[in-house]
Order: C-alpha cells, then sequence, then structure tokens
C-alpha cells in the first residue's frame, strides 16, 4: 500500500524507493525453529480498514485511511486487493500529498506482493512489478528466523528501476490489542534502506506484528532516517498503521 500519489514510485509503506538496476532480487534466509506460521489468503470479499498516523519533519500529525478489499483469485491462487482511501483523496501538509491512492494491487499464493497498478495524474493506467516480491520473508515462517532481501521493482512508465534491501528477523510471538480487536501475533523487526534517483537516501526501522492464524498485518511502526540530497517538501519521519476493522 503506498501514501500519497507521488509515493507511488517515491516512498511506500515497507517497499521504499532507492535507486538500482532491475533483475537483482535475492534472498538469504536462516530458518527459525519451532512452529512453522503459513499465510492464509482472505476469502473474496473480506474488507480490512486501517488507520495511519504519520509525523512529519516539521512536527505535525497527519491522519488518513484506507480499505482493503480482496476482490478476486485467479486459477494459480494468486489474489488481487482494491485499496481505496476512507480519508479523501487529498492530504497535503507542506506539499506532501500523504493520502492513500486508489490503485490495485496483485498477491501471490503466499501473501507476497507482486504487483501494483493505479492511475497517473494524466488518467493513464500504470502497473509497478516487484523481482521476486516486494518487502517481507517469504512464508510460513518461524520464530527465530531471519532474512536479508534485495528485491527489484519497475514501472511500465520509464521511471528508473528501484531496488530495496530489507534485513529483518521473527523475534517472538505475542498479544497485540489493535482497534479491531486483541490478537496473537508474529512480532517481525527489519531495517529498509535504499537511495532514490534523486539522491535522498532513508533507513526505515520496523516492526510489523501479523495475525498468527492468517499473517494479514495487525500493525505496523516505522522510523524513518533521511539523509543525502534532502526533499524540497515536507516527509514522513515515522507512520503507524493499525487495524480498525474486518469483515
Amino acid at each position: 500500500m503506498r501514501v500519497g500519489t507521488a509515493s507511488a514510485l517515491i516512498a511506500v509503506l515497507v517497499c521504499a524507493s532507492c535507486g538500482g538496476e532491475s533483475g537483482l532480487g535475492s534472498s538469504t534466509v536462516s530458518p527459525g525453529s519451532g512452529t512453522p506460521y503459513p499465510f492464509k489468503a482472505p476469502p473474496m470479499g473480506t474488507v480490512r480498514t486501517y488507520g495511519v498516523t504519520l509525523i512529519d519533519n516539521a512536527g505535525n500529525t497527519i491522519q488518513v485511511g484506507y480499505s482493503d478489499t480482496t476482490v478476486s483469485m485467479n486459477a494459480a491462487g494468486e489474489y488481487t486487493a482494491a485499496i481505496t482511501s476512507t480519508t479523501g483523496s487529498s492530504t497535503i501538509v507542506d506539499g506532501t500529498n500523504y493520502a492513500v491512492m486508489t490503485q490495485s494491487e496483485l498477491y501471490d499464493t503466499s501473501g507476497q506482493e507482486l504487483s501494483y497498478s493505479f492511475k497517473n495524474s494524466s488518467g493513464v493506467d500504470i502497473t509497478c512489478a516487484y523481482d521476486p516480491h516486494a518487502a517481507g520473508p517469504d512464508f510460513p515462517v518461524k520464530v527465530g528466523q531471519t532474512w536479508d532481501f534485495q528485491y527489484v521493482q519497475s514501472c511500465d512508465n520509464s521511471a528508473p528501476a528501484i531496488t530495496y534491501r530489507q534485513q529483518g528477523s521473527v523475534v517472538d510471538v505475542e498479544p497485540v490489542i489493535v482497534a479491531a480487536g486483541t490478537f496473537t501475533a508474529l512480532k517481525l523487526q527489519s531495517t529498509i534502506t535504499w537511495t532514490d534517483s534523486a539522491g535522498t537516501t532513508r533507513v526505515e526501522t520496523v516492526t510489523n506484528w501479523r495475525d498468527t492464524k492468517t499473517l494479514f498485518s495487525l500493525k505496523e511502526s516505522i522510523t524513518i532516517a533521511v539523509s543525502g540530497k534532502m526533499p524540497a517538501n515536507g516527509y514522513a519521519v515515522s507512520r503507524t498503521t493499525e487495524l480498525e476493522t474486518i469483515s
């Protein structure tokens, strides 16, 4: 899920932009022990809503939200989710639109995002694909598992290919309370590092709690360190995303 109309190409939730070449996707995994936790695809029509709180570099608190609806599944078991803002298409602070874009996301059978599609400001359909998939370990996972994952995003509008690197671990199983209720969750921690085409480097420190029954995200907390060429407009230095409802 990407936030902001420009951010589909320059910043994402845990799939953040970084300069690079295509064809570099790779992963190094150290297995954990104990119970394996597999991904469970959502039934068609499942709707999850999330609230997002961002803090920008000027200390402003920004509230946005979105719905995630499972709309189809193909013969290979890949499914499509429709992402729609629940707080409008424009939440502009210091020149940056933090509203969630309307988009369609394609996931593989293990719950990894393969691509997303949206309309740009000129109404042209754009699709961005990941090689081999977007951020996160390959499921199923076990407590103690670690991963070092490099993947590439490329879009069909001639934007430069983008390489990402994520290093993370499955820390523990613990209860987590969100607006949607109390869940038993896998706690994952990771760091994502990238440099965009403008020369801005970002390091995201991510803690993600995922439902042990389905591996869907319940809560995610991110801090973002920015260096190099600083953005001309405002930018997020932290964001928290929390599941509000599921039906």
